[in-house]
């Protein structure tokens, strides 16, 4: 744009050029407003003045979450990953010039986490705090103790970190103004943790389990939209144009699930219709699922996947964190941050002779800065022990930790030789195995899953009922 100021014998030129500058940190272009001022006198030009304006990007939001702290594969601690990991975000807020976190649920991997967990969470916590990120909002979800996180909130709302273990009584406690230095609000945060049935008042008696389900569905979505509405209220009355953004830890329909992610509401899985969810929203930052996905586009519905992989079959996806550049409420960018792979995770299905003919062929994967870890699948119907034992020395030749063997040929039962840690199934988990291996099948094993699963649902309500009377 281009203006000017005609005198006698001179003119004041002002001219504004939107360009686009390449970002040091990322791949990519951001926009600058270039000023030119001018006085032409006389046919002679002289330039008073030439600048390159800030970025027009107002609000910068990093969105990650189920980082799992205290997760153990194969009995093997995640720890030295998760250290990696938390070190290097920090290093991507600095970079990227992060104004607030958001972390949407599975902080831990237990209700009840190890001591190095906790140690890692609050050192984490205490350094962001030391970086150009002021604000946080943390949500808890279904493997969070809701206690376990809302112990230290208090305090750490003296450092602008928001905790939320689980859901409050009073829903406008969910919403979170992010101040800037001035005073002046930059968002509205929606801070929604994992929602359970208890939290949301829900009387069952008398349901069956198919109306069960609709019921807590419909109380889901009745809680996003009041939220959604007291909030947009807040927004009006301030006539400003900034982002609401929500959280959240839930199923939601379309998403993509892999082999880890726990049933939420002990039944069927809850899918959430997004198309129901108000619109109110400018982004909802969600967790649970692994996989890095966008539900909706317009507005943004993203899970940001965990930013390690859980399992073997989850090795073959990229982590990432979504850095979401915000203009005023109107998103400029949203950017996939892919995390390093810290600890190559390898799974091979094979025959046993083909992989010790050439194993240096199956672990062609690029280097990490943690001992690569494997499971072998193999392929053989009667393999001997001494081929399954001798498969280990074979890697650690190689430089490789053999963590699982198990032989799954398409046309026997699966055998596995290392046999899973209770505490790495869930309930249901072990209760079909318990009816795969008493012969239990057809309409006699889906009445008796059934009524497994309310008897579950019951469970967790006496002890949410217990964990709210020690609290």
């Amino acid at each position: 744009m281009r203006t000017g100021v005609r005198g006698k014998g001179s003119t004041l030129i002002i001219e504004h050029r939107l360009v686009f500058v390449r970002d040091e940190h990322r791949a990519r272009r951001i926009p600058k407003i270039w000023t030119t001022i001018c006085l032409k006198n006389y046919n002679r030009l002289h330039i008073i003045l030439i600048s390159c304006g800030d970025d027009t990007i107002l609000m910068k939001i990093l969105h990650t979450a189920d980082w799992h702290l205290g997760h153990q594969l194969c009995k093997h601690s995640r720890k030295k990953e998760h250290q990696l990991f938390t070190h290097w975000l920090l290093d991507v807020v600095e970079n990227n010039k992060i104004n607030l976190l958001i972390i949407s649920g599975d902080i831990f991997d237990s209700g009840f986490p190890p001591n190095y967990a906790l140690a890692q969470y609050y050192d984490f916590l205490k350094r962001l705090s030391e970086t150009c990120c002021h604000h946080a909002v943390i949500v808890g979800g279904n493997h969070d103790m809701p206690s376990t996180l809302n112990a230290p909130r208090d305090i750490l709302k003296y450092f602008q970190i928001h905790v939320f273990g689980g859901a409050e009584s009073n829903i406008q406690k969910q919403i979170i103004p992010i101040m800037d230095n001035n005073e002046k609000i930059q968002a509205i945060i929606c801070a929604v943790p994992f929602l359970r049935a208890r939290e949301l008042k829900l009387n069952h008696a008398g349901e069956s389990y198919s109306e069960k389900d609709r019921s807590l569905v419909r109380a889901m979505v009745d809680h996003y939209n009041k939220i959604a509405n007291f909030a947009h209220t807040i927004i009006e009355q301030k006539g400003s144009n900034i982002p609401l953004i929500a959280t959240g830890h839930l199923f939601t329909a379309g998403g993509k699930i892999s082999d880890t992610e726990r049933d939420l509401y002990i039944g069927q899985l809850k899918h959430i219709p997004v198309n129901k969810l108000s619109d109110f929203f400018d982004y909802i930052a969600l967790g649970h699922l692994h996989k890095c996905q966008c539900l909706r586009e317009k507005p943004p519905i993203y899970y940001s996947g965990s930013p390690i992989p859980l399992s073997f079959n989850e090795s073959s996806h990229t982590q990432f964190v979504l850095i979401i550049d915000f203009d005023e409420n109107k998103i400029a960018n949203i950017h996939k941050e892919a995390v390093p792979r810290f600890r190559p995770l390898i799974k091979i299905r094979e025959h046993i002779q083909n992989i010790k003919e050439k194993p240096e062929i199956f672990i062609n994967v690029s280097s990490g800065e943690l001992t690569p870890w494997l499971e072998i699948d193999i392929q053989d119907e009667k393999p001997q022990q001494d081929e399954i034992d001798s498969l280990t020395v074979t890697f650690e030749n190689q430089h490789v930790n053999v963590l699982k063997i198990s032989c799954k040929p398409s046309n026997v039962q699966h055998i596995d030789f290392q046999a899973q840690k209770l505490d790495e199934l869930n309930p249901v988990d072990v209760f079909q195995k318990k009816c795969e291996s008493e012969g239990i099948f057809g309409n006699d094993y889906k009445f008796l899953l059934s009524t497994f699963k309310d008897l579950m649902l019951i469970v967790e309500s006496e002890q949410h009922d217990d964990e709210e009377r020690i609290t």
